[in-house]
């Protein structure tokens, strides 16, 4: 400690980068400060001053290193660079969703586009992109729209040749170029390798955004409605697909016509005691990926620290034109502000309209996302009946001495106060029970008006008359929201005794709670003050697993209903389209998602031509090419 104490004592009050080494001389921890000495001392206070997570990492330091530097910027600069380089077990590290995948054209002799898990120095990569895009059929439909190669093949350049180094099973030149996929560059002719360069340029172009991508799909649908025309219905089924695949490149609904230049969107979402991160990328006016990340190790670093260093490795390295960065909240680092502004990044942080909804948009995919990795935790901690028996004694209630327990959850959704819907989850011994969940439609509620304690109190009132009925009362029922939605839902209860003119003292209600989204704080009928139960607890975990399954399946039927009525209205606007036919219709193909898939023929025995031309004319079934 005398040598950490020398070091301590001669540290400069300037800019600088400070590393932290261990007594194997690893580096586990590199920071930065306008004022060296000030911000290293501050590690060394008396113990009672720092964080458990803060004094383990101050126990494992033997030497200290600095390195000056003329400002702050620089100091951020170098801060990232060392941390890439070294990935310090006490930085916080990125741990991406496990679903993300690139697309990644190599820089081989001859190119090869390929799927890969992570990034490196080598290739043009296009991505990451979540689960919801299938990056294995997605190159698929990429390779035979564009007539790249799909083998393996590895080519070399020696003594200024091109040569096959590796046929992968393959004959020269191989089926796929006697069908037309592949131009064939294993021949080594220049003339089919400029082909297959030029197919790869095209390539490059869709994968962008460029106007290439419209061009292509637009080839596609017309290649189909010909396959249909001619009633091989197998190959329009097949580019049917690829057409889905490649439109699913990207999730255009959010962005298309509203923003117009390329920005970045980085959130910060706090939740479940844990800190994540988000990052989408909008690219010719799409969103063209979204990377969603665990933050490790956030321990002692707030916030606007964490925001800090993921810029600052993000863009360590830009070069490129001008750039929007969307985020949540102002920058108050001024060493931050100058990096980026040094960098062309423009940083916006936007509160209505468009560029807002992006933000939106993100912190709903990470919120997804944290409650995915929050179950999968859980499924690593068993939740059982002890942990809900707890639950009950912390809030002031006694569980039941035998048989199971039962807790149900209930939840609001609405869009813009239409189409009101309310849900039921349901916790069994610490596990779900969805067969018991319930569906509610709000019924009380004229449309557009937005009032969720009239709501909560439609729900419980309903609630209470089913139990009443059935005997089926929970041990308890937690509202998500506060003492407004918890008062509304007992008058709810109250109203359906009264209506049904049963005994109360008769009666064994379940108990009842609510459970606060901001702090997390659990309130009880009849109490001021409110509880809440210690942070990463299995209590506070049970109860946010069942808030959150309530919100999930609240927010899934309320889109569902939302998407029936617009394809309902859809077909009620149509010219030519009566009651009889649209009854007529719906009964025959069961939904208007099957529309596009039904055969012209099919069609045609239910329709009549006119009404078949306004379906065409609608973009609602593929158009056929008159020959």
């Amino acid at each position: 400690m005398l040598h950490l104490r020398d070091i301590l004592d001669t540290l400069p009050q300037c800019p600088g980068v400070y590393i932290y080494r261990d007594a194997k001389k690893r580096i586990i921890y590199v920071g930065k400060s306008v004022n060296l000495r000030s911000r290293v001392n501050s590690y060394f206070r008396p113990k009672t001053e720092l964080s458990f997570a803060k004094h383990a990492m101050v126990e494992a330091i033997a030497d200290i290193e600095y390195i000056e530097t003329r400002n702050e910027t620089e100091a951020l600069v170098l801060e990232t660079n060392l941390i890439k380089e070294h990935r310090p077990k006490y930085n916080i590290l990125m741990k991406d969703d496990k679903n993300l995948a690139y697309i990644k054209i190599t820089n081989d002799p001859i190119p090869e586009l390929v799927r890969v898990r992570r990034k490196t120095v080598d290739g043009i990569y296009f991505g990451p992109y979540t689960a919801g895009v299938s990056t294995t059929d997605l190159i698929r439909s990429l390779r035979r729209a564009f007539r790249v190669r799909a083998c393996r093949m590895k080519f070399a350049e020696s003594g200024g040749k091109l040569r096959v180094t590796a046929k992968a099973g393959r004959s020269i030149p191989c089926l796929d170029h006697y069908i037309g996929l592949c131009p064939a560059p294993c021949t080594l002719e220049p003339i089919k390798i400029a082909e297959h360069e030029q197919n790869f340029e095209e390539l490059r172009d869709f994968m962008r955004g460029g106007s290439m991508r419209k061009r292509v799909i637009r080839e596609m649908t017309d290649r189909m409605a010909v396959f249909a025309e001619r009633r091989q219905y197998e190959e329009a089924a097949r580019l049917r697909d690829e057409i889905r695949s490649l439109e699913g490149l990207s999730e255009r609904q959010i962005v298309r016509d509203m923003i117009s230049e390329d920005a970045d969107v980085v959130v910060l979402l706090p939740k479940y005691d844990r800190l994540f991160a988000g990052v989408a990328e909008v690219r010719g006016g799409e969103l063209v990926s979204v990377r969603r990340m665990t933050v490790e190790n956030p321990w002692w670093l707030d916030e606007p620290e964490v925001l800090a260093e993921i810029l600052a490795e993000r863009y360590v390295d830009y070069d490129q034109p001008r750039r929007l960065l969307l985020l949540c909240t102002d920058l108050s680092n001024d060493g931050l502000k100058q990096f980026l502004k040094d960098r062309h990044i423009v940083v916006e942080v936007p509160v209505v309209w468009a560029k807002r909804d992006l933000i939106d948009f993100l912190r709903g995919n990470i919120m997804n996302f944290a409650y995915r990795e929050m179950m999968d935790s859980l499924r690593e901690t068993t939740l059982s009946r002890e942990t809900m028996a707890s639950v009950l004694r912390a809030i002031g209630y006694e569980p039941p001495k035998s048989g199971p327990i039962v807790f149900e959850c209930n939840d609001i959704s609405h869009t813009a106060g239409r189409f009101t819907v309310a849900s039921r989850s349901v916790l069994v011994n610490g596990k779900p029970e969805s067969s018991k969940y319930r569906k509610y439609k709000i019924k009380s509620l004229a449309d557009g008006q937005i009032d969720d304690f009239a709501s909560m109190r439609e729900v419980l009132y309903r609630r209470t008359l089913e139990g009443l009925d059935a005997g089926n009362f929970p041990t308890l029922i937690l509202i998500d929201g506060g003492k407004g939605q918890l008062s509304h839902a007992i008058e709810g209860i109250e109203a359906a005794i009264t209506e049904r003119g049963v005994d109360r003292a008769k009666l064994v209600l379940p108990y009842m709670a609510s459970l606060a989204k901001r702090e997390e704080e659990v309130f009880v009928p009849g109490r001021s003050e409110s509880h809440r139960f210690a942070r990463g607890s299995a209590e506070l975990s049970l109860v946010q697993k069942i808030r959150d399954e309530a919100h999930r399946f609240a927010i899934g039927f309320g889109r569902s209903r939302r998407d029936k009525a617009m394809k309902k209205n859809i077909l009620e606007e149509l010219p030519g389209f009566g009651p009889a036919t649209r009854k007529k219709l719906l009964s025959a193909i069961g939904s208007i998602d099957q529309l596009p898939e039904i055969p012209l023929e099919e069609l045609s025995k239910l329709l009549n031509k006119r009404q078949i031309e306004i379906l065409q004319e609608h973009g609602m079934i593929p158009s056929i090419n008159e020959s």
